[in-house]
């Protein structure tokens, strides 16, 4: 499989692996989001009539402990039991400051219609004022006598048809004990009790039930419906459906959502029925969002890839293509579609670098033949397509990944390795550029193995810059030491360059930590670089040997070429320039 399809490939299913797992986040997103949202709406609505119903129940609450305090009050007590005793005036005293209470507690208790006091044995009702009947009236022993029942059998607040005006009353009915002969009797407003439950209304077609345990109720249902509400607390909802722990229940063919509220100070029961259409209605929104999130995701990344398959895909095989023609011994190959700016400087560096190759060898080809094949197979086995591929494929990967300045600082890298490999070759180089060149290899070979190796360089001594130096006589040896001795290396591998010098001689010292080095190999290298010194020799060379044959071609000095195991473990190679 050739490596345009490879890449290709690669870019497919990248696509697929990036767009399949957005598309599943963003359905299960969708389903768990609508449900979330269903399930807030609920909540929402449950916290809301819990508070409502809360203050509901304090003012019930509050017109209890009032209807008890004032049933147990001493001065009540007293008329009722001693109301003979007392003269005409104790008598109208007393009944003044009754009269008086149930007026106050008329206007102050929320809901409150009227108060009454019912004194069996005197056969006399006093009334709050406003009372129809003026501010007290005659009661029977029979209508004494309901009212006990009233009060014994329905409990405390309930449906009570008083008998003095013939009406149906939601009352609290107090006696202080179940032998007494007056109790107290405090009758609510349906009115305003009916506009408070509406007042809790939120969404259209919304029901609710007031109830307590003998049915009475207040409810928003038309009279058709009765059937179902008077039977709805005990059977109804009992045997509903459920959803996300709110009942269900249905009547005509309309389902609701069901909150039941107990109100604790009371024996009465508030029940709200929600819609179900209209909470479904509230999340619709969420669908039709996900969805066109969904359809712009997919466009999106439908554009990216083309995006990247016209701008790094199709450059990137135009200059491998050109790179294999090279390494197959074209090198008149020139890139001549220059459609993608990001790789002009590329382009250009490659046709010059081929145009200088061409050069090199036209000039060289007749007086150095020597020279020729070593320099030629030295530049050759720098730009190994090897090195190249993992070099173009780290920038690939930093474009994708968006680290801009990375990819900045690798593509310069690039261009300023390429700069010097191509650039008018020379016989010899100061040492100074030559050790720039060196680190700037060791710079992207750092960038592959990624932490794995540190890389020591000393500063070169300010008298040995401008020293002439055959060129390209450091990098093999960096390169010996990454493919050789640390290429295994998985953590702590560590490269060195340092040097001795005096004023006579400089020696250049790459020495690393590897762990390949056997004395069989060793012993073999020293064998082959005693052989490259005799330069009738007639075979080719590359890294250690083509450096131990240029330097003694071209040197205008007496050199020498050592190697040795490092202290650190790995190779030790010294290269010592005299005067």
């Amino acid at each position: 499989m050739n490596a345009k399809n490879t890449l290709l490939k690669k870019i497919v299913t990248l696509f697929i692996v990036l767009l399949l797992p957005l598309l599943l986040i963003g359905f299960i997103s969708l389903y768990y989001g609508n449900q979330t949202l269903k399930k807030q709406i609920l909540s929402s609505v449950n916290s809301n009539s819990t508070t409502y119903i809360s203050h509901l129940d304090n003012s019930m609450y509050t017109i209890y402990t009032t209807g008890f305090n004032l049933c147990h009050q001493s001065n009540l007590q007293k008329f009722a039991t001693n109301y003979f005793g007392l003269s005409r005036y104790e008598q109208g005293f007393q009944a003044n400051l009754l009269r008086e209470q149930l007026s106050t507690a008329q206007f102050s208790l929320p809901f409150c219609e009227s108060a009454h006091i019912y004194f069996g044995d005197l056969g006399i009702v006093y009334h709050s004022s406003g009372y129809k009947l003026g501010s007290f009236s005659e009661l029977s022993q029979e209508d004494f006598h309901q009212f006990q029942i009233a009060v014994q059998e329905r409990g405390i607040l309930h449906n009570y048809q008083n008998t003095l005006t013939n009406q149906m009353e939601l009352s609290y009915l107090f006696m202080p004990s179940s032998n007494a002969g007056y109790g107290v009797n405090f009758v609510l407003s349906q009115e305003e009790l009916t506009q408070y439950l509406e007042d809790n209304i939120s969404y259209p077609n919304e029901r609710y039930l007031f109830t307590n345990e003998r049915n009475f109720l207040l409810t928003n249902f038309e009279e058709k419906d009765r059937t179902f509400y008077e039977h709805f607390i005990h059977k109804t909802l009992k045997k509903t459906d459920t959803f996300l722990g709110y009942p269900v229940v249905k009547v005509d063919d309309t389902e609701y959502y069901a909150f039941s509220y107990e109100l604790p100070h009371t024996s009465l029961r508030y029940i709200r029925l929600i819609p179900t259409s209209v909470i479904l209605n509230s999340t619709r929104t969420l669908p039709t969002f996900m969805l066109v999130f969904i359809v712009v995701l997919s466009l999106t990344c439908i554009i990216f890839f083309i995006a990247i398959y016209k701008m790094i895909h199709k450059p990137y095989v135009r200059l491998l293509n050109a790179f294999r023609d090279v390494e197959q011994g074209n090198f008149d190959s020139k890139i001549t579609d220059f459609d993608s700016p990001d790789f002009t400087y590329l382009y250009h560096s490659f046709n010059t670098m081929t145009s200088k190759l061409n050069r090199l060898i036209e000039q060289d080809y007749n007086q150095k033949m020597l020279l020729q094949k070593a320099e030629l197979k030295q530049l050759q086995a720098q730009i190994n397509p090897h090195f190249l591929y993992n070099s173009f494929f780290m920038l690939q990967r930093m474009i994708k990944m968006e680290l801009s300045e990375e990819s900045q600082e690798m593509a310069s890298a690039l261009g300023k390795y390429f700069r010097y490999l191509t650039r008018n070759s020379m016989d010899n180089v100061t040492l100074e550029t030559e050790y720039e060149h060196a680190k700037t290899y060791a710079y992207i070979q750092g960038l592959r193995f990624a932490g794995r190796i540190q890389i020591e360089f000393e500063d070169l001594p300010a008298e040995y810059k401008n020293l002439p130096v055959p060129k390209l006589i450091l990098q093999p040896l960096l390169e010996n030491a990454f493919n050789y001795g640390l290429n295994n290396k998985m953590e702590n591998g560590l490269l060195k360059i340092h040097f001795l010098h005096s004023k006579e001689s400089l020696t250049i010292i790459v020495e690393d930590n590897g762990e390949e080095l056997t004395d069989e190999l060793l012993q073999s290298l020293e064998e082959k670089l005693n052989t490259a010194k005799d330069t009738s020799t007639d075979y080719e060379m590359t890294g250690l040997l083509n450096i131990q044959r240029r330097l003694a071609i071209f040197s205008d000095y007496t050199y020498s070429l050592n190697i040795s195991r490092s202290d650190m473990g790995g190779l030790c190679v010294s290269i010592c320039l005299k005067h």
